[in-house]
């Protein structure tokens, strides 16, 4: 089980310091890794996201949607802890957006669904369910994403609502996720030729996203960042798992799954939170050091909870 932690967790690390190193010792230049985030969420992470959804699996498609639905209410309960959170610590709007951003949004596919693969097997029901519980998160964590990433500004309610929905219909993860449920919900047969070039694209999304991620990081940044970036952090492998074990609990749901349920739950912030804070105006600095700190300390929660419930 704590193999399984490893495998798919260090990866990311090792990405993220690869990242920082080609950024400190001018490999490339800063300019390259501010495009490659730009063609990461408009197209190496849309193309992720349309592959894992419209491929997911049919099988345990009931216990998938609980799982979901059980990844949802949590995401929406953490963002109203997060929003009190950057309340007291009194930060500027851009930073709160981040901070409630990092705290409700898991890396669910890069990082806890390989450890859920690995624990149970390639081919086991409880992996096949997992895959499917991504289908109805992945959607709902870009669209309340998109509402706490979206800056108010003049013009009332009414006209917030407006620029939301036009921000949310314009996302390209937001796309992504709608061609994906829709190519699966009609069973439409994809050209071979042009599913691999999607799927290239899609694999080719970790990698760069942490790499920008990587080269975004310096330890001054997380100096600065600590006592926001920790916050996030807390109420992300910490306050969001037990409100799951809480949840679950009172729901009745069965070992396998809530064990699922609280691996999701305790993943690192995504990165894409640092793409969609880059893109949309909030404090990717801060965003990036939620995704570092949480990375780093996701390990033990994740293995805690394999040892607990495993």
């Amino acid at each position: 089980m704590l193999s399984a932690v490893l495998t798919s967790v260090l990866p990311v690390c090792l990405l993220l310091s690869l990242g920082a190193a080609l950024c400190r010792v001018r490999f490339l230049p800063e300019a390259f890794f501010a495009s490659l985030n730009r063609l990461g969420f408009w197209v190496l992470l849309p193309s992720l996201l349309f592959c894992t959804i419209s491929q997911a699996p049919a099988a345990a498609g009931r216990a998938g949607l609980r799982i979901g639905l059980l990844l949802c209410v949590c995401a929406a309960a953490v963002t109203v802890l997060a929003w009190a959170a950057a309340r007291l610590l009194a930060l500027p709007p851009p930073s709160a957006r981040a901070l409630m951003q990092a705290a409700m949004r898991g890396n669910l596919a890069y990082t806890a669904l390989p450890v859920i693969i690995y624990a149970f097997g390639e081919h086991a029901q409880a992996s096949a369910a997992a895959t499917f519980a991504l289908a109805p998160t992945i959607p709902f964590y870009n669209f309340l994403a998109v509402l706490i990433l979206t800056r108010p500004e003049g013009g009332g309610r009414t006209h917030l609502l407006l620029r939301t929905a036009a921000a949310v219909a314009r996302n390209p993860l937001i796309l992504g996720c709608a061609f994906g449920l829709l190519v699966r919900a009609a069973g439409w047969p994809f050209p071979v030729p042009l599913l691999k070039t999607v799927e290239a694209l899609g694999r080719a999304a970790l990698p760069c996203a942490l790499l920008a991620l990587g080269s975004d990081l310096t330890p001054e940044r997380l100096r600065t960042n600590l006592r926001p970036a920790s916050a996030a952090t807390l109420l992300k492998l910490v306050c969001m798992p037990l409100l799951g074990l809480a949840i679950g609990r009172m729901v009745k749901m069965d070992g396998e799954s809530l064990l699922i349920a609280l691996l999701f739950l305790a993943s690192p912030s995504a990165v894409t939170s640092y793409v969609m804070a880059d893109q949309m105006g909030a404090d990717k600095s801060l965003a990036g050091s939620a995704i570092a700190l949480s990375t780093l300390l996701c390990l033990p929660v994740m293995a805690l909870i394999l040892v607990l419930f495993g």
